[in-house]
């Protein structure tokens, strides 16, 4: 997403000494915990910024392909979503993925994201996740994690041969007592989204997300309303005109009468 600044030009009187505003590197801790803890809802945050990235990904990418969400179950306790984009190479986790406020988004608005914040959203629900990354014939996983020291890391875990198709996998485990609000939470963010963006649902019944919920049918519900509404003032103008026709006609007589 273009991310539009309105520019104002500031005139002085005279040429006062001045200084840029920046931030040490031993004080990104503070800003880099700010960033991550700026949300009111967390569960939604997780699904919300994730699933938008891999969006994002996919249409970087041209994938026809739908990403995959695996909802999470009391079996399998982890939110995961999987696009199938470039994914990404071991230099670019630890060079791009890696910095706050990094972002290749902002020079088209075909993308929802731009800010290079919400990939660590995550961590605004709990203390780590893993990045799965599918790029170049690799399958390599990362830990993304707070330390002791508060501070943002990345460890590479492990990387093997993989066939798989190139793009992310991001997963995210989820304490047992917040699953089913996990389950909402997917099922209230996905409810309007057009079937042609709908991601494939992994883990639930089939009709996870009704089909009377697409934004299509709310659509045509909203439609056939609009149709009944006309309908309904076609209606009344006509008894209207008929009112003022018998009025007039009334009016004629009685002057004809006279």
């Amino acid at each position: 997403m273009i991310i539009t600044q309105e520019k104002t030009q500031v005139t002085s009187s005279h040429n006062f000494d001045s200084v840029n505003c920046t931030i040490d590197a031993e004080d990104m801790r503070y800003v880099a915990s700010l960033l991550r803890n700026n949300y009111s809802n967390t569960r939604l945050a997780v699904v919300r910024e994730i699933s938008a990235n891999a969006i994002d990904a996919n249409r970087e990418a041209n994938s026809a392909r739908q990403i995959e969400i695996k909802v999470p179950t009391s079996m399998s306790p982890t939110f995961a979503v999987r696009d199938f984009g470039g994914g990404l190479s071991e230099e670019d986790v630890f060079g791009l993925y890696s910095k706050y406020g990094k972002s290749t988004k902002r020079e088209s608005n075909n993308y929802i994201g731009a800010f290079g914040i919400g990939k660590f959203a995550p961590l605004s629900y709990g203390e780590n996740f893993t990045c799965v990354s599918y790029h170049g014939g690799l399958k390599t996983s990362y830990n993304v994690f707070v330390n002791d020291d508060d501070d943002t890391k990345i460890s590479k875990l492990f990387s093997e041969p993989s066939d798989e198709p190139t793009g992310l996998s991001i997963e995210v485990a989820v304490a047992e007592s917040d699953i089913n609000e996990f389950r909402e939470v997917v099922k209230s963010f996905f409810k309007f989204f057009p079937q042609k963006d709908m991601p494939k649902f992994l883990g639930v019944e089939e009709d996870f997300i009704p089909e009377s919920r697409s934004l299509s049918v709310q659509m045509m519900i909203h439609g056939s309303f609009l149709k009944m509404t006309e309908v309904m003032v076609t209606i009344i103008i006509i008894i209207m005109l008929l009112f003022l026709w018998v009025e007039l006609a009334t009016n004629l007589t009685q002057m004809q009468s006279m």
